[in-house]
């Protein structure tokens, strides 16, 4: 019988050195990608927000429903969606024009605290022609610190606008961008 007495081997150090080797390169491979996942995790993130956003302007008529009769302070929760025809996608225009109001846009604080978001977001209101299709802006909120640069996700909706002015229904398209 051969005694073997803890001895090193070239091909034990050189199998040792592979293995090592193998674990580091895996490791670095893996590290490598974690920046740009991470990155793809928070862009989907903002989109998520941004179109959870339009759901809640378009189908959600507020609390109080009627709350674009009354100061903002008042308001819990902003909805553009018609209180009195309770129908998906059907937005009134005395909502968007309040949106539009230059006292109810500057408090932008306010506005993203009631929608529950803590990114800065713009919101686009057009009212689209039947006929020819042209786009007629009728709604504008963007914040002071807005970044135009880094826009994220842009979420724009088709929806029905119950016109009060004329009594008709109309063609609206929203676009947030976050």
């Amino acid at each position: 019988m051969v005694e073997v007495k803890g001895q090193l081997t070239i091909q034990y150090l050189a199998s040792f050195i592979f293995f090592i080797g193998l674990i580091v390169y895996i490791y670095f491979a893996y590290s490598a990608n974690l920046p740009a996942f991470v990155e793809e995790v928070r862009k989907e993130d903002v989109r998520s927000k941004a179109f959870q956003l339009s759901e809640i302007l378009l189908n959600d008529p507020g609390h109080p429903a009627n709350w674009w009769n009354g100061a903002l302070d008042d308001v819990k929760r902003i909805g553009l969606s018609d209180e009195n025809s309770n129908k998906t996608n059907l937005i009134l225009l005395d909502k968007v024009k309040k949106i539009d109001e230059l006292e109810f846009c500057s408090d932008f604080k306010n506005i993203q605290q009631k929608l529950a978001l803590d990114k800065p977001f713009s919101i686009h209101i057009f009212k689209i022609d039947q006929v020819s299709g042209i786009r007629t802006i009728i709604s504008k909120c963007v914040s002071s610190d807005f970044p135009k640069t880094s826009i994220n996700a842009t979420i724009k909706r088709i929806t029905a606008l119950n016109n009060t002015d004329t009594g008709e229904l109309e063609l609206a398209e929203i676009i947030i961008q976050m």
